[in-house]
């Protein structure tokens, strides 16, 4: 009986995944922007950005998703994502977007994600999934059914776009996640922004005491590089380091 209903469930699963793919056909390809640790002077990672065909932003590519479809076309990205990164011969930490996640979808993220990581040989372990907008996922309660689902099921998780829309950090101490990014508005000229400095202080405190990694993002100049660094962060990602690579 297990045989049969472990049978049964892996054919549902490859046919909700045939079903992602047809949904955005060929019209999606993806780049992957590296992830760098600056004391070690090695790429850790990298994370998947999504492109249209004719190297359109992502931007562009989503603005022809309507609203009812983004987690459709959420989850086709991510099965794409793995599976060009496993083209791409990528063998470290794959970071995953993840814009319409939710403790009422998350299931569905983390069955369809793993199988496709297992096909294509991606350890769980490896895959970052990056999680923005913590403060509109629904409290606490749904934080922590989402942290728990997603460890449970091997991955990591990240916590994105800090500072993007406010620089709350009690949902970050709920989640708990393994890492926090630092977004562009906050890194950008941050060698000249007393507020920005003062953000990024009161983070790398609470993260230095939760145990969570700090990635800097956006990083375009020395300048910007260089007092991050000082402030003890030692990821980075940015065109200051490598422009994305795309999988042709």
């Amino acid at each position: 009986m297990n045989t049969e209903t472990n049978a049964s469930d892996q054919i549902d699963v490859e046919e909700r995944i045939r079903a992602y793919h047809e949904m955005v056909g060929d019209d999606i390809n993806f780049a992957f922007q590296t992830i760098i640790d600056a004391r070690e002077q090695d790429v850790i990672g990298f994370e998947a950005l999504v492109r249209g065909i004719q190297r359109e932003s992502a931007a562009t590519v989503i603005s022809r998703i309507s609203r009812d479809k983004r987690f459709d076309f959420d989850q086709a990205c991510r099965i794409r994502a793995i599976e060009a990164a496993a083209r791409f011969g990528i063998d470290n930490n794959l970071h995953l977007n993840c814009s319409d996640i939710k403790a009422g979808n998350i299931a569905e993220v983390l069955d369809v994600s793993q199988h496709v990581a297992q096909v294509n040989g991606i350890r769980p372990d490896r895959i970052v999934l990056e999680l923005g907008n913590l403060g509109m996922l629904g409290g606490v309660a749904n934080l922590v059914a989402i942290r728990r689902s997603i460890r449970a099921a091997g991955f990591r998780i990240l916590a994105d776009n800090f500072g993007r829309r406010d620089a709350d950090l009690r949902p970050v101490a709920q989640l708990e996640p393994s890492m926090l990014k630092l977004d562009y508005c906050i890194t950008h000229g941050i060698q000249q922004s007393r507020v920005a400095q003062s953000i990024v202080r009161g983070v790398l405190a609470m993260c230095d005491d939760r145990g969570i990694e700090v990635i800097a993002a956006g990083i375009e100049s020395a300048a910007e590089f260089a007092w991050l660094q000082n402030a003890g962060i030692r990821l980075f990602q940015g065109y200051f380091f490598a422009q994305p690579g795309m999988d042709d």
